[in-house]
C-alpha cells in the first residue's frame, strides 16, 4: 500500500514537502526550497493542538524576535538589510522555528506517538530561549561577571526559576507536559531521541549552520536543512552518509568564513569591549533577558560602530590590544561508523588558541571565548 500525505507552507517561498510511504516510511521525498525567513508552518505542524502556538505566544519566546542569530556580526555583515537573501538579518526566533520544523520532520519519519511528538517539538522550539541580546557576542562577559550563560538560562526559563519563564511553565503544565522532561531533552541529558539534541548532529546545528550560509551569499549547491535532517535520521545508504559528511565539512567552512574570520572576531571583541566599559550600568537580572534595543541603549555607540562601512578600521580605535580567540576546525573521522550511529567518533572538532594580528601589541591582552553558535561541546 502506498500512502501519500501532502502539505505546503502558507508562504509561497516556503519549503514544499511531500511524503511518500510504502507501509510506514520506506520512501521520502523532500523538495528543497527551505524558507529561512519563515521555516515552519505552525498550523500544519500543530493541527488542532494549541501547545506550540501557545508556547510561541509567551513573552520568553517572543523576545527571540529581538535577538539576532549571529550576534554582533549580524550588524557588520548586513549593515543595511533590505530583505534580499544575502542582505537579511535573521533572528533566534526564526532559527527556533526552523529547529522546530526539523524536529517535526524527524517525528514524522520515525512515526513517533503523539506524546513523544509533543515533547520533541516543544523542546526544539524552546532550545534557544535562554540566549542573551547579541547572543554569543556578549555571553562570555555575562558569564565572567555575572555567572550567566545560555544553557543554564534556558533551563532557568523552562523550569520557571526566573520570572520570564513563568508563562512557559504554565503553558507546558496546562498542556500536560512534564516540565522536567522537556528541560532534560533540551539539555541533551535525555538520550531517547538519537542524540539529535545532544550529539554532534543536532536539529540546532543543521539549521544554524545552513542558515549561516545566507550571510555569505546563498550557493545553490548547499543542501536544504530538511534534506540533511532526513539523511541523518534515515541513514539508509551511502548517499545519506555523504550528505551528512558534506554538511559537517560545511560547518567547518562556516567557522572559517564567518565565526573565525577577521570581521567575526573583531565584532565579538568590540561587543565585549563596550560591555566591559559600561559594566556598571548593566543589570544582569533584566539586561540578560532583554532585547538588543535595550542593550544598545546601555552600550552607546556600539551599534553605530558595528554598522559602519569602515568597521574594521574604526574598531581598532577602541581595541588596541592583542585579541586571543579559539579557532575551531571540524573534520570527518572515517573510523566512526555512520550507519552504527557513532557520531561522536565520526564528527570531530579541534580547538586552537590564536591571536588576531590587528594592532600594535600592548602589554595587556583581550582574552575571550570566541562565539560558539551551535552549542558545541568541548
Amino acid at each position: 500500500m502506498v500512502r501519500r500525505m501532502n502539505w505546503s507552507n502558507k508562504s509561497e517561498g516556503s519549503a514544499q514537502r511531500r511524503f511518500v510511504a510504502e507501509g510506514s516510511r520506506s520512501s521520502w521525498v523532500v523538495a528543497s526550497r527551505y524558507d529561512f525567513k519563515d521555516p515552519a508552518d505552525i498550523a500544519a505542524i500543530s493541527g488542532n493542538d494549541s501547545l506550540l502556538p501557545d508556547l510561541i505566544g509567551t513573552p520568553a519566546f517572543q523576545r527571540l524576535r529581538y535577538v539576532r542569530f549571529l550576534g554582533g556580526i549580524d550588524y557588520c555583515l548586513v549593515p543595511k538589510p533590505n530583505g534580499m537573501p544575502a542582505a537579511t538579518r535573521y533572528t533566534r526566533y526564526q532559527h527556533s522555528l526552523g529547529v522546530l520544523q526539523l524536529a517535526h520532520l524527524y517525528c514524522s519519519y520515525r512515526d513517533l506517538d503523539s506524546s513523544d511528538r509533543r515533547l520533541v517539538c516543544a523542546a526544539a522550539l524552546l532550545h534557544d530561549v535562554g540566549h542573551p541580546p547579541l547572543s554569543h557576542s556578549l555571553e562570555s562577559i555575562f558569564k565572567e561577571r555575572f555567572d550567566i550563560e545560555h544553557h543554564a538560562a534556558t533551563q532557568d526559563i523552562i523550569l520557571g526559576r526566573v520570572p520570564l519563564g513563568k508563562a512557559i511553565v504554565r503553558t507546558l503544565c496546562r498542556h500536560g507536559l512534564n516540565v522536567d522532561r522537556v528541560a532534560s531533552v533540551v539539555s541533551g541529558d535525555d538520550t531517547d531521541f538519537r542524540q539529535f539534541f545532544g550529539g554532534p548532529i543536532t536539529f540546532d546545528t543543521i539549521e544554524g549552520v545552513l542558515r549561516s550560509y545566507m550571510y555569505v551569499g546563498w550557493r545553490a549547491s548547499i543542501r536544504s536543512p530538511d534534506n540533511v535532517t532526513l539523511a541523518a535520521v534515515r541513514r539508509a545508504d551511502d548517499a545519506d552518509r555523504d550528505a551528512v559528511d558534506a554538511f559537517w565539512k560545511c560547518k567547518n567552512e562556516v567557522y572559517e568564513w564567518l565565526i573565525n574570520s577577521r570581521k567575526g572576531v573583531l565584532s565579538d571583541c568590540a561587543c565585549r569591549s563596550f560591555m566591559q566599559r559600561h559594566i556598571e550600568s548593566i543589570r544582569p537580572e533584566e539586561d540578560y533577558f532583554g532585547t538588543e534595543d535595550d542593550i544598545f541603549r546601555k552600550l552607546p555607540g556600539l551599534r553605530a560602530l558595528l554598522e559602519r562601512q569602515s568597521f574594521e578600521q574604526d574598531v581598532m580605535k577602541h581595541i588596541d590590544t592583542p585579541i586571543l580567540y579559539h579557532a575551531r576546525k571540524y573534520y570527518v573521522d572515517c573510523n566512526g561508523d555512520f550507519f552504527g550511529w557513532q557520531d561522536s567518533r565520526r564528527y570531530r572538532q579541534t580547538r586552537q588558541v590564536r591571536t588576531l594580528p590587528c594592532a600594535p601589541m600592548a602589554n595587556k591582552r583581550i582574552d575571550g571565548e570566541q562565539g560558539v553558535l551551535f552549542c558545541d561541546r568541548p
